[in-house]
């Protein structure tokens, strides 16, 4: 039985914030057991990549709770298991050569389980949303330039239509014959797209498997191209 996740209002009141000062969102500890993460960048579609992956590979997340909705503002607050951990970058520094090649084990195990996943007949995020890598994201979601994308070709597009934003006309020409020569032909894989040390966080079980790994922050994920 799934634990009563707690109120808006107690996750507003706590005190235990967990992400850095400089964070796009902001992580707080509610109670002993939840953490929650919210913000105006917290979308809807990371909280269903949550689930999907949660519910539908054994790659090693904190446990998902749900999702509430402010109505006064429209944030988002993700409901999640609070694991007591250091994330990677800094716990790497002091661990042995051992403990490293466990902790690569599991993260090789967790990325090709992730990558062997059956892919959809496009390229975007879960359930055709729009992507939120950089490379494609505009404020309005223009799907132009951040999806629907069907095949790479379209994906390509995308991106020549985002550079174009900031990109004299001349270097636009010559990468749209850099991009259509090389970006192809590619297989669809679920990509985290923000695999990163402080993005892994490791916990000591004390046991003949000294370490478990969660990865968090599945905001960007989507189907991507396999490079």
């Amino acid at each position: 039985m799934a634990p009563q996740i707690p109120t808006i209002a107690e996750i507003r009141a706590s005190t235990e914030v967990l992400s850095p000062p400089d964070a796009s969102a902001t992580v707080v500890k509610v109670g002993e057991n939840f953490a929650v993460k919210f913000g105006h960048t917290v979308s809807s579609e990371e909280a269903e990549t949550f689930q999907f992956i949660s519910s539908n590979t054994k790659v090693p997340v904190p446990e998902f709770y749900g999702m509430l909705v402010e109505p006064e503002t429209g944030i988002n607050f993700i409901v999640m298991e609070y694991i007591n951990a250091k994330n990677l970058g800094d716990l790497w520094p002091t661990l042995g050569v051992p403990d490293r090649l466990q902790i690569t084990s599991q993260l090789r195990a967790a990325l090709r389980e992730l990558r062997s996943l059956e892919p959809p007949s496009y390229l975007n995020s879960l359930n055709r949303k729009p992507l939120r890598d950089g490379v494609f994201w505009t404020p309005d979601q223009n799907p132009a330039k951040s999806g629907l994308f069907i095949t790479e070709d379209d994906l390509n597009e995308g991106i020549l239509e985002r550079l174009a934003e900031d990109e004299p006309q001349a270097h636009l020409t010559l990468l749209r014959t850099l991009i259509t020569a090389t970006l192809r032909d590619h297989k669809v894989k679920f990509t985290h797209g923000d695999l990163q040390p402080k993005n892994i966080l490791v916990k000591s079980t004390g046991l003949n498997c000294p370490y478990e790994i969660k990865i968090i922050d599945w905001e960007i994920s989507g189907w991507y191209p396999e490079y």
